[in-house]
């Protein structure tokens, strides 16, 4: 290891897959390529010191878990084991009273007609556990935390590797070489950006809050989640969609995670502000910043007037582990071929190729993503072609379940896409792909409590626009196609 005349020092390694971001893509990928070129060097660079809590709750649909599948299917059963069923989401207003919206109606599902059709249903998991279980099942040193990167320099496939340099806390760097460099580096994907020489996800004017919250006794659990029995809670404000909402899922026995969702006009009302990111800086407070973090304090800011049952929640959670960050998009209907995702012996996966709403697809899709660059380099090994191969069959995918046709609510593919989806296992043993028996698997307990008789409200005015408004958008997905 060399020395720098700042003190600093320097060193330099080779591997044949560098897999930048150590998120559920980064960690899946890892072990798709060990599974498709067994005995290749495999090295995943995080920036992050270690792991914290993090994250929300991620509905594995049934795309998801068969991309799981495609990979480890004793990962997968780990993840299924873990879940909870998603129901129906009890959905109210602001002020706390019932609501019901139209495009909350495909929440409803049929959990044991999904099993028996497809093999699979929905199932809620929380993302630090996704990440936890991928991390564990990964050869111990294979992650390399406190791991920067600074710049990336593409290579050829097969003749030129890539050169990545990074540095740490301590200001130290190092140069590595890689035969391919996957980049699984989220929304705002700083490899993607130095690369591809832009890149910038387009900020929405929406903040995003997370965070988990366990309760140590049934007593402390709000009445309103005891009696939810495991299905998720939303509360839902003005407009289509709504300005600012705030949802609850179960993730375990007294375990919830929130997200609370909303305008910054919202921040400014409250004599806030909060500026989108720029350059380097991507405007997020990553959880593990410590208690000093305002993402507790800006987001009581916004959602203190709710219900009691999200308040407490966000009360009670502690500010460390609470992520805040712009909600931020990529232009998809861009996507023109290989080029967008491929350059050289770099190749993007996930978020960093194909940032999209807050949805339920976004984990699934880059799950979908890692299965299908396995199946392509195993066949094809790490070339131009099994790249080419990759982006070919990704690009349709993405446009069948993200983008839609002017005035549609949703593609119209969308829901086969996600239904049919089917990839090849990689490596020996694996079954059809179909989920396996787990015995005793079921979903949160329900904790029955009295029903309460409704009090008379008088009518909200503005709720009765929404769901007017909601009902003429309803009304219009139904209309024939002109």
């Amino acid at each position: 290891m060399a020395s720098t005349l700042d003190g600093s020092s320097r060193s330099t390694s080779h591997v044949d897959y560098a897999i930048v971001g150590g998120g559920p893509a980064g960690l899946l990928t890892a072990k798709a390529l060990l599974k498709a070129a067994p005995g290749a060097s495999v090295q995943v660079y995080e920036t992050a010191r270690g792991y914290w809590p993090q994250g929300a709750g991620v509905l594995l649909e049934l795309n998801g878990w068969r991309a799981l599948h495609a990979v480890d299917d004793d990962l997968a059963d780990r993840l299924r084991s873990q879940g909870f069923l998603f129901g129906s989401a009890g959905v109210y207003d602001e002020a706390g009273s019932p609501m019901k919206l139209p495009y909350t109606q495909s929440m409803d599902w049929n959990h044991a007609e999904s099993e028996r059709v497809h093999g699979h249903t929905r199932v809620m998991v929380y993302w630090g556990d996704i990440r936890q279980a991928l991390f564990e099942s990964l050869p111990e040193g294979i992650v390399s935390f406190n791991s920067r990167i600074t710049a990336v320099t593409p290579g050829e496939p097969g003749s030129q590797p890539a050169v990545l340099q990074m540095q740490d806390a301590q200001g130290d760097t190092r140069t590595v070489t890689a035969g391919l460099v996957v980049a699984a580096d989220g929304f705002y994907s700083r490899t993607k950006r130095l690369v591809w020489g832009g890149g910038m996800p387009v900020f929405t004017n929406r903040l995003i809050w997370r965070a988990l919250v366990q309760y140590d006794d049934d007593d402390e659990v709000p009445e309103l989640l005891r009696r939810s029995g495991g299905d998720p809670v939303m509360w839902m404000g003005q407009g289509i969609p709504p300005s600012r909402f705030a949802t609850v899922y179960t993730v375990g026995h007294n375990r919830f995670v929130w997200t609370c969702i909303a305008g910054t006009s919202f921040l400014e009302k409250a004599g806030l502000s909060w500026s989108p990111a720029k350059n380097d800086d991507m405007g997020i407070q990553q959880a593990g910043a410590g208690a000093s973090s305002p993402a507790k304090s800006r987001c009581l800011a916004v959602f203190g007037d709710y219900p009691p049952a999200i308040v407490d929640l966000l009360q009670r959670t502690d500010p460390a582990v609470i992520t805040e960050h712009g909600a931020y998009l990529h232009d998809l209907t861009a996507l023109q071929g290989a080029s967008d995702w491929v350059r050289g012996n770099v190749v993007l996966v996930g978020d960093a190729a194909h940032t999209a709403p807050p949805d339920g697809q976004g984990l699934n899709m880059a799950l979908e993503d890692v299965a299908v660059l396995g199946d392509c380099v195993q066949r094809l090994g790490a070339t131009s072609q099994a790249l080419e191969d990759y982006a070919a069959a990704r690009l349709p995918r993405v446009r069948d379940v993200w983008v839609r046709p002017p005035g549609a609510f949703e593609p119209p593919n969308r829901l086969a896409a996600i239904k049919n989806a089917s990839f090849t296992p990689l490596g020996p043993g694996l079954h059809s792909g179909k989920s396996r028996p787990l015995p005793g698997w079921q979903p949160a307990p329900r904790v029955e409590v009295a029903e309460q008789q409704p009090q008379p409200q008088q009518p909200q005015q503005p709720q009765q626009q929404v769901q007017q408004k909601a009902e003429q958008v309803a009304e219009q997905q139904k209309a024939p196609a002109a």
